[in-house]
């Protein structure tokens, strides 16, 4: 079953949300979805193909748009660590009301700026011990990113007029959209402790990233990985030729058939 819906947040908005459930009996185990900064909850197709994926092994999941993004109706300049992670909070209450959901079966997966929205999340469920990390901004606040974003001192002067005008207008990497920002982003993502959280899971894990990546350089995303807790169950797989798309943006498909095949497989080990 697929369903498309919105559920109402503590903050008293509407998430635009896709729940996919197996017709399996019994007890599921469930997937959260987390997308990309300025991305959508369908991620180019490669969260519904992973879902599909899933969802034939009967493996529940559920993925929704952070405010600002996609078929959200709230400002962006309301999305940040917390308002996602409370997104995430309603889409795991909703599922485990409407389904039975395994609480010991639980996982995440984050790409992009949504690796780094899991890695906190962990803090809050720790039940939450399988991940799948796609190209993930797991570093403390934004150190080793390419452009604006990793920049200091746009960091900086971007903090400085979102607290003094309460918004900061960013034009976006990937197109022509401007990107309101507001204090509170980047007051939580620069204070982000995503890779020492990374550092301390021991649970199930797997990191995926492009040789080619161009926003998350190859060379930050190795030295996460290098990272990884020992006690971990961890697996670093490497697209060659993929930059930080996976192939959706260079219409190389095999890329994103790649990523979505190798994270599966993992989920579905750790998971049944």
């Amino acid at each position: 079953m697929i369903q498309e819906l919105e559920l109402k947040s503590s903050r008293g908005t509407d998430i635009p949300c896709t729940i996919t459930v197996p017709s399996c009996q019994g007890k599921m185990p469930l997937v959260l979805m987390a997308h990309g900064f300025c991305a959508t909850r369908h991620e180019n197709g490669t969260f519904v193909k992973l879902a599909e994926k899933l969802n034939a092994a009967g493996i529940a999941t559920i993925r929704c748009d952070f405010p600002g993004c996609n078929d959200s109706k709230e400002d962006h300049l309301f999305n940040n660590l917390e308002n996602n992670m409370d997104n995430l909070d309603t889409l795991l209450k909703a599922m485990k009301e409407r389904f039975d959901i395994d609480e010991t079966r639980i996982a995440a997966v984050g790409y992009s700026m949504g690796g780094k929205v899991v890695l906190h999340y962990t803090q809050r469920h720790p039940e939450i011990r399988t991940l799948a990390l796609w190209a993930p901004a797991a570093m403390n606040g934004l150190a080793g990113t390419r452009g604006d974003l990793g920049d200091p001192q746009w960091q900086a002067r971007g903090f400085q007029t979102a607290q003094k005008e309460g918004v900061f207008l960013y034009p976006n990497t990937f197109d022509d959209r401007i990107i309101r920002l507001g204090k509170e982003f980047f007051e939580q993502v620069l204070q982000s402790r995503a890779q020492d959280y990374f550092q301390a899971f021991t649970g199930n894990v797997i990191l995926v990233h492009g040789d080619q990546d161009d926003i998350i350089p190859p060379d930050t995303l190795e030295a996460i990985a290098q990272s990884a807790n020992p006690k971990a169950n961890f697996v670093h797989h490497v697209v060659h030729g993929a930059n930080h798309g996976f192939g959706a943006w260079t219409h190389q498909e095999y890329q994103m058939d790649e990523l979505v095949e190798v994270t599966a497989d993992f989920l579905i080990r750790c998971l049944k």
